[in-house]
């Protein structure tokens, strides 16, 4: 049995307006054009696919069956026609990823600016959020990939991860913060002070921080921790820059900081790392637009690993700097 795309595509419709009148608005078409098109459907299928009433549509136990696969079928057409077209030397086409608070700020941002200068008629959206957020996106097919920190994705079963660097995160504070002068601080040290991070801290991280807040305060009722939970890159810097607040960041997201005398180097721990990675759907071949801008991704995040490596050289807190061997290590 064999269906037409544009039947189904007026079945998902009708489906998610509830409404023969604003479902056909939708589509651009005459309501009764609309109704004789899913009657038809509804006699090749040999069953009612809605319930009809004086206050609109709902699908049937089958209809609501059709619709979803429906879904699939014509999702899986776009993606056809999307990898056609784009696939003409990139000429045009639309790619969506997806990128953690850090990620975004250095590796991402890098290779978009390099992929919108070699193709500028593909149409490329960002969206920042943590991976909890942009695994869900992913898996509704809003996002091509993302980049984010996976040490949490790794055992999912749907996903098709790709792990990229290694990158050691440095407690940062202002300039003439009072840990400064002690050259390299400890993390027990550190969360002696109010600490701002991300919204979401991967588990290995996170149980090591809590330990050392509470060897911060041993006897005393334990700082709010963290203390500002943000996802915005730029306000965390706000945040650090105008109070005795710290944070954690990757060296490539602070350097113009660094180099300006905004912020300094406080410390860093063996466990203070971050491993990003590329995610993607098994079994869902990205279009050409999406494979080169990975491609770039990859490319990018070589060139920041090796700008870190020099920052840590000369940014490092005093007593660090036999650590330098062991992070350049661990570049990939």
């Amino acid at each position: 049995m064999a269906f037409d795309l544009r039947q189904m595509r007026h079945v998902i419709t009708l489906a998610e307006h509830g409404s023969f009148a604003r479902a056909a608005e939708a589509l651009r078409m005459s309501q009764p054009a609309l109704s004789r098109s899913v009657q038809r459907l509804e006699q090749q299928v040999g069953a009612e696919l809605f319930l009809r009433s004086a206050v609109g549509a709902v699908p049937t136990d089958i209809g609501r069956l059709f619709v979803q696969r429906a879904r699939q079928v014509v999702q899986l057409a776009e993606d056809l026609n999307q990898a056609v077209v784009s696939s003409r030397s990139l000429r045009s086409g639309m790619v969506t990823v997806g990128g953690g608070p850090y990620p975004s700020e250095s590796t991402l941002s890098l290779a978009l600016a390099r992929f919108v200068d070699a193709y500028p008629k593909v149409n490329v959206r960002l969206q920042v959020r943590d991976w909890d957020e942009l695994l869900r996106r992913l898996r509704t097919r809003e996002l091509d990939f993302f980049v984010a920190e996976i040490s949490t994705l790794q055992h999912e079963s749907d996903l098709d991860v790709a792990p990229m660097s290694e990158h050691p995160l440095y407690f940062i504070g202002r300039a003439g913060h009072p840990l400064a002068a002690r050259g390299r601080a400890t993390s027990t040290e550190t969360f002696s002070y109010p600490f701002i991070s991300p919204a979401r801290i991967p588990p290995r991280i996170l149980e090591p921080m809590l330990a050392a807040q509470r060897r911060a305060a041993p006897t005393e009722a334990p700082r709010a921790f963290p203390s500002v939970e943000c996802n915005s890159l730029a306000a965390v810097k706000r945040i650090v820059a105008g109070s005795d607040a710290l944070t954690a960041v990757t060296l490539s997201c602070i350097s113009s900081e660094l180099e300006g005398g905004q912020f300094e180097l406080l410390g860093d721990e063996p466990w203070l790392t971050v491993r990003y990675g590329i995610v993607g759907l098994k079994g869902h071949p990205m279009s050409a637009a999406a494979t080169r801008l990975r491609e770039f991704v990859i490319e990018a995040e070589r060139a920041v690993s090796l700008a870190e490596v020099q920052l840590i050289t000369r940014w490092k807190p005093a007593r660090g700097r036999k650590n330098l061997a062991r992070v350049a290590s661990r570049r990939v």
